[in-house]
């Protein structure tokens, strides 16, 4: 399990990486909130994700400069899509993630919280992008997603 939640830490990292290239270049303010919220999911996962890790035994490479260029690499591919065309390729890219992290929550034998908070964060993306596609607001999903999240970290401090 620590494996995934490894690969998953890293992901976030990318994913921090990803997003934040488009808000720099954005110019729309709605978007900018967005991608600003993206972030914010993106960070308060990775977050969690670390300070999992940190607590185990077993060590983790955490290499922030490779996953950030990465991100930034794979985002500068995407930067020429026309909006609605960029909101259908992320949510493609976004759906095969969310399956497999279903798929891993699941499965967990052990760290189901953690498990489950990667498959909701995922979840949440997904819907996020699905909605505006739909021109409807994506980031209530983002809140929602940030809400729980805040009351299950809570509640495993308290």
């Amino acid at each position: 399990m620590n494996q995934q939640i490894h690969q998953a830490y890293l992901g976030e990292l990318y994913g921090i990486a990803f997003f934040t290239l488009f808000k720099n270049i954005e110019e729309d303010a709605t978007r900018i909130a967005l991608w600003d919220k993206l972030i914010e999911v993106e960070s308060i996962t990775a977050e969690i994700l670390l300070s999992h890790l940190l607590k185990q035994p077993e060590t983790y490479p955490f290499d922030v400069v490779t996953m950030t260029e990465k991100g930034q690499q794979d985002a500068r591919k995407w930067l020429h899509l026309p909006w609605e065309e960029l909101l259908k390729t992320l949510h493609d890219w976004a759906k095969p993630y969310e399956q497999e992290y279903r798929d891993w929550q699941a499965s967990a034998t052990e760290h189901q919280s953690i498990m489950t908070i990667i498959a909701q964060h995922e979840t949440a993306i997904l819907n996020c992008f699905s909605a505006e596609l739909q021109q409807k607001n994506g980031q209530e999903y983002l809140d929602h997603y940030l809400e729980n999240t805040q009351l299950l970290s809570s509640i495993k401090r308290g």
